[in-house]
C-alpha cells in the first residue's frame, strides 16, 4: 500500500442550472428579505432626502468674443484669443481656478458666509455628506490657519463650468441653497473674470511700454556713440561726402570724374588746334596762307583785302585812260605792295597765334593729366579707409532702424489702457431662480421603491448562493415507527428522512444546517459517530438493491462531518463505478481504487470535494475481478492507512441483495447502516436482513426514506 499523502485532484462543482421556477422559489422563500430590505431602502431615502437643503441653481453664459477693436489692433500687445476647442477648455480651467475663485470671495466676503465657512456653523447632514464622499474638501489640510483653503474648495463645490455645445460660449452655473445669493456669486464670477482679462493686457502693455522705454534709451545712447564713431573716422581719414552727391559717392570721386571730363576736353581741344596749326604751316609752305580760314576770317585780312580790292580796281580804271607808265599806276603799284606786305605779316602773326594756342593746350592736357593721377592716388588710399567707414555706417544704420522700430511700437503701446476690451463678452447673465433645482424628493422617493425591490431581489439571490433553502416539499420527517407490523424483531431505527434522489439535499448540511434535513443527518452522525477515539471510525451504508438515495444520504452524511470537522474520506464503491464523483462535477477519473490497489499513488486517486474538506475515493471504472478483489492484502493496508489519517471513513456500500461484496467490505466497518424506503414491502426488508446475518453482520441500524 502506498504511503503517500493525500495531494486532491482538483476538480468543479456540478453544474446546477436555475430555471424561472427556482427564481420564483427564491422570492417565495425570501419574501420577507426583500419586501424587510425595501422597506429600508424607502425609509432611508426619505429620511435623507428630507433632510437635505433645498438648493437654487443659475447660470450665467460668456461667449469667447472673435472680434477685435480696429483702434488697438495693430498696437495689440497680447495676440488675438484663439477659439479652438482647446482654448475654451483653457478658459473653462481659468473660470473654475481656485485663484479666480479667492477674488470673487473677497469681493462678496464669502468667508463671512457659513454655507462656505464651515468653521462659522455647526454643518448639517448635507455638508456631513459631503465630506464624506470628498466633494468638499473641507478644513486646513494645506495648513492655512484662516481656513481660506476651505472656503474656496467649499466654493468650487457649487460651482459648475461647461462648454456648450461646439460653440465658443461657456457656461457657468452656481448652485446656493439662497437664490439671491446664486445669482449674484454667478454674476460676480463672470465680472471678475472679464476685469480679470482687461487687467491682464492692462499688465502686458504696461510691462511692454517699459521695457520699449528701456530699450528705446538704450538704443538711443548706441546712435549716438555710432554717429560719433562715424564723425571722427571721417575726420581722421579726411573722408568728405557732399551734401548733394549720390549715396556712397565722395568728393575724390566726384573730383576725379570732373577731372576726368576736363581731360577729355582739353585733349580734343588740343586736337583740333594741332590739326589747324599742321594745316597752316602746310598752306604757309605751299605759298597759300590766304587759303587759312582763320586768316581769311581776320578782320584786319578783311580789311585789308578790301583796300587791295579797292586799289586792283582803281588800278584797272586807270590802266585804261593812262596806261601802265602813268604816276597813278606807280602808286597804285606801291600801295598794293604794301597792302601785301602787311598781309603777309598779319598772316605770320595769326599763324604764330595758332602755334601758341596748340602749346598752351598741350600744356593744360598735361596739367589736367596730373591732377587726375594724383586723385586717382587719392582716391585708392581714401577706398581703403571707406571699407571701415562702410561698416561703421552700416552698424549705425542697424541700429538707427532698430531704434525707430521700438519707437514706434512705444508710440502705438502708450496710452491703451483706455481702450482695452475684455476678449469675452456676456451674452446671458444669471437670473434669481424661481424655483429649487435641487433635491428632486418625488423622484429620489419614487425610485428607491424599484430600487429597494431590486436590491431586495439581490440579496435573496446572493444568500441563495451562500446559504439556499430547502427545496423539498416537506423536509420534516414523520414520527418515527419503531416496529413494522408483522415483524417480530426490528433493528434500531438511526434515522429517518425524506425520500430524494436529488443531489442538491447533499448540499443542505453545508449551506442550511439548521434546516431540518440537515438536522436529521446530523442526528444520523451522532449515532455513526458518537464520539472521538484514537482511530478514525469506518461505517458503511447499503440498502436492499442500492437505490440513488443512499448515495445522496452517504454524501450528506460524510459533508456533515466535515462541517462537524472530522477529518472524512468518502468511499464511492456502492456499484463499482463512479456515482458520486460525477455529482460532485469529475468527468473523468484518472486513477481509482482498482489503481491505487495496484500501486498508483493515493495522491492521484483521491478526489477533493469542491464545496467542503472531504476526500472522495472512487472507482475509476468497473474493475476487473482479475485485478481488483476486497478480499486482497492490500485492501487491509487501505482501510488500515484510511483508519489512522482519518477520524471518519464513509462508504457508499454495495447493494445487500445479488452481490457478497458488502460482507467483505463490513470486516473493516465499525458500524453498518441499510437505507430502506418506507413503502417497500416488508418481504425486501426481510430478505436484506436475513442475507445480512447470512453474511455475518447482525444488528445494523435502519435509516429509513419516507
Amino acid at each position: 500500500m502506498a504511503s503517500d499523502t493525500t495531494v486532491p485532484m482538483p476538480g468543479s462543482a456540478a453544474e446546477q442550472s436555475f430555471s424561472f421556477a427556482d427564481f420564483r422559489r427564491v422570492l417565495a422563500a425570501r419574501r420577507d428579505l426583500i419586501r424587510n430590505t425595501a422597506l429600508v431602502v424607502f425609509l432611508l431615502t426619505v429620511t435623507v432626502v428630507m433632510s437635505l437643503p433645498r438648493l437654487y441653481s443659475t447660470s450665467a453664459v460668456v461667449m469667447l468674443d472673435e472680434r477685435k477693436n480696429n483702434v488697438a489692433e495693430a498696437s495689440s500687445v497680447l495676440s488675438e484669443m484663439p477659439t479652438d476647442p482647446s482654448s475654451v477648455q483653457n478658459q473653462i480651467q481659468i473660470l473654475s481656478s481656485r485663484d479666480l475663485a479667492l477674488q470673487v470671495i473677497a469681493k462678496l466676503k464669502l468667508d463671512d458666509d457659513p454655507e462656505f465657512n464651515p468653521a462659522l456653523g455647526s454643518p448639517g447632514l448635507f455638508d456631513t455628506l459631503l465630506r464624506t464622499v470628498n466633494l468638499r474638501r473641507l478644513g486646513s489640510a494645506s495648513g492655512d490657519p484662516s481656513g481660506r483653503d476651505a472656503v474656496v474648495s467649499a466654493f468650487l463645490s457649487h460651482l459648475d463650468v461647461e462648454a456648450l455645445g461646439l460653440s465658443t460660449s461657456i457656461t457657468l452655473s452656481f448652485t446656493s441653497r439662497d437664490p439671491a445669493k446664486a445669482a449674484a456669486i454667478a454674476n460676480a464670477l463672470v465680472d471678475t473674470y472679464l476685469q480679470d482679462q482687461v487687467a491682464t493686457q492692462v499688465t502686458a502693455a504696461r510691462k511692454a511700454t517699459e521695457w520699449l522705454t528701456d530699450r528705446m534709451h538704450e538704443l538711443s545712447d548706441q546712435v549716438e556713440a555710432q554717429e560719433q564713431a562715424v564723425a571722427e573716422y571721417k575726420a581722421k581719414h579726411n573722408l568728405v561726402d557732399l551734401p548733394n552727391a549720390v549715396e556712397g559717392t565722395s568728393l575724390i570721386d566726384q573730383q576725379i570724374v570732373a577731372t576726368n571730363t576736363q581731360l577729355v576736353q582739353a585733349k580734343s581741344d588740343l586736337a583740333e588746334k594741332q590739326a589747324t596749326y599742321d594745316r597752316v604751316q602746310a598752306l604757309l609752305r605751299a605759298g597759300d596762307a590766304t587759303d587759312i580760314a582763320q586768316i581769311v576770317s581776320s578782320p584786319l585780312i578783311v580789311q585789308l583785302r578790301t583796300q587791295q580790292a579797292d586799289l586792283i580796281r582803281q588800278e584797272a580804271d586807270l590802266l585804261s585812260r593812262y596806261g601802265a607808265n602813268h604816276p597813278k599806276m606807280i602808286a597804285i603799284e606801291t600801295q598794293k605792295r604794301d597792302l601785301e606786305q602787311k598781309i603777309a605779316q598779319e598772316t605770320a602773326r595769326l599763324a604764330g597765334s595758332i602755334a601758341n594756342d596748340v602749346q598752351v593746350s598741350r600744356a593744360q592736357v598735361a596739367s589736367i593729366a596730373a591732377s587726375l593721377a594724383q586723385a586717382e592716388k587719392q582716391e585708392t588710399g581714401d577706398s581703403i579707409a571707406r571699407v571701415e567707414l562702410n561698416a561703421l555706417e552700416s552698424n549705425l544704420a542697424s541700429t538707427r532702424t532698430t531704434y525707430e522700430s521700438f519707437v514706434s511700437h512705444l508710440r502705438a503701446t502708450q496710452d491703451q489702457d483706455d481702450i482695452l476690451n475684455p476678449e469675452s463678452q456676456v451674452i446671458s447673465r444669471a437670473p434669481v431662480p424661481q424655483a429649487p433645482s435641487s433635491p428632486h424628493r418625488l423622484l429620489f422617493i419614487g425610485a428607491s421603491i424599484p430600487a429597494g425591490l431590486l436590491l431586495g431581489v439581490l440579496l435573496a439571490l446572493l444568500a441563495e448562493k451562500f446559504d439556499p433553502a430547502p427545496t423539498a416539499p416537506d423536509l420534516r420527517p414523520e414520527p418515527l415507527r419503531r416496529s413494522q407490523p408483522g415483524m417480530a424483531t426490528m433493528p434500531p431505527v438511526l434515522a429517518e428522512l425524506p425520500a430524494t434522489s436529488d443531489w442538491r439535499a447533499a448540499d443542505w448540511p453545508l449551506a442550511q444546517p439548521q434546516a431540518p434535513y440537515s438536522q436529521a443527518i446530523s442526528g444520523l452522525l451522532t449515532q455513526l459517530f458518537p464520539g472521538r477515539g484514537g482511530r478514525g471510525r469506518i461505517v458503511a451504508l447499503s440498502s436492499p438493491h442500492g437505490d440513488a438515495g443512499k448515495s445522496v444520504i452517504a454524501l450528506a452524511l460524510a459533508r456533515a462531518a466535515t462541517r462537524h470537522g472530522l477529518r472524512t474520506v468518502l468511499l464511492d464503491v456502492s456499484a463499482g463505478w463512479p456515482v458520486i464523483a460525477p455529482a460532485l462535477g469529475y468527468r473523468s477519473i484518472a486513477a481509482g481504487l482498482a489503481e491505487l490497489l495496484n500501486g498508483a499513488p493515493l495522491s492521484q486517486a483521491l478526489l477533493r470535494d469542491p464545496k467542503s474538506s472531504l476526500s472522495v475515493l472512487s472507482a475509476a471504472a468497473r474493475p476487473d475481478a482479475a485485478q481488483f478483489s476486497w478480499t486482497a492484502p492490500k485492501v487491509a493496508e487501505l482501510f488500515d492507512y484510511l483508519r489512522r489519517q482519518s477520524d471518519l471513513v464513509v462508504i457508499d456500500g454495495p447493494a445487500v441483495l445479488g452481490s457478497f461484496e458488502l460482507a467483505a467490505l463490513a470486516r473493516y466497518c465499525d458500524r453498518t447502516a441499510l437505507v430502506v424506503a418506507a413503502g417497500a414491502p416488508q418481504t425486501v426488508l426481510a430478505e436484506a436482513l436475513t442475507a445480512l446475518s447470512a453474511q455475518g453482520l447482525s444488528a445494523p441500524g435502519l435509516i429509513i426514506e419516507r
